[in-house]
């Protein structure tokens, strides 16, 4: 249990690029291993404005396409329940409990720690009692699940009764999959990986996307800038899809267009800065 971060989450700017543990520290952003070394979420920028998170991945990766948070593709297991215990002002900490379905794996399981970077939301009921905090530990809670206590980055500002209802959704950067219509993409991989990876996913900037699906020649007409995501997290033009759908933007092409060909999908990626 930590009542603090554990790993690394200070934003890493040029030149003190993340290094490389796997042998090549040149790699940075372009390596996979499986040891932990930041927080989930850490943000990198590179000299020219490219953004990047630390991510975990629970499948395979590509380079070039979406990595979609899989921890909300199923929201049957969100932790959605009631602190056992009143919140005073200024209280760093509270108590949550973990119903036997709830969790990643919907069995009532946390592993100590795998909440911090997640986020917790206490007294929605009520616009006046509505507070949102980070969360940078937790205790853990046993198969069938059980009472946690959960630490925070701030303390909470308002008075909370016990069975106040709260929400915690999870980190959305520690659960990567890739195929995913209903996930939402958290930002897109330079590198392919499998399962159980660390690694550095792209989130703004110019960026190679892959395009395919209904469209695989995106900025072949005059007006086709913008591209999304679709399913199996590569990119689609906006002219044979809408915002309206439900169509996750990705970002607009940088090179130019010849009319009834496309361009080269080299993606200004506009996902998080």
């Amino acid at each position: 249990m930590s009542t603090q971060l554990t790993k690394s989450f200070s934003p890493i700017v040029w030149p003190a690029a993340p290094q490389d543990y796997t042998g090549d520290n040149n790699l940075a952003y372009y390596t996979a291993e499986t040891t932990q070394r930041y927080v989930y979420g850490t943000r990198s920028i590179t000299w020219d404005g490219k953004v990047f998170k630390y991510a975990h991945s629970l499948a395979t990766l590509y380079a070039g396409y979406g990595a979609r948070n899989g921890a909300s593709a199923d929201v049957s297991t969100l932790i959605n329940s009631a602190t056992p215990a009143a919140i005073a002002i200024g209280d760093r900490k509270t108590t949550i409990t973990i119903a036997s379905t709830e969790g990643y794996a919907a069995g009532g399981i946390v592993a100590e720690d795998e909440l911090a970077g997640a986020y917790i939301v206490v007294g929605h009921g009520s616009a006046t009692t509505t507070e949102n905090r980070t969360i940078i530990g937790n205790t853990a809670s046993p198969s069938g699940g059980g009472t946690i206590t959960v630490y925070v980055d701030y303390p909470f500002a308002v008075a909370h009764d016990a069975s106040v209802a709260c929400e915690l959704p999870l980190n959305p950067y520690r659960y990567l999959i890739k195929d995913s219509e209903v996930a939402s993409v958290m930002g897109v991989p330079n590198i392919a990986t499998t399962t159980g990876y660390n690694i550095w996913i792209q989130t703004w900037g110019p960026c190679w996307c892959v395009p395919g699906g209904a469209d695989s020649t995106p900025g072949d007409s005059a007006n086709d800038r913008m591209v999304s995501f679709v399913g199996d997290g590569s990119v689609n033009g906006n002219t044979s899809l809408t915002i309206e759908n439900g169509y996750q933007p990705a970002g607009f092409i940088i090179d130019a267009t010849e009319v009834g060909t496309g361009c080269m999908p080299l993606v200004m990626l506009q996902i998080s800065v």
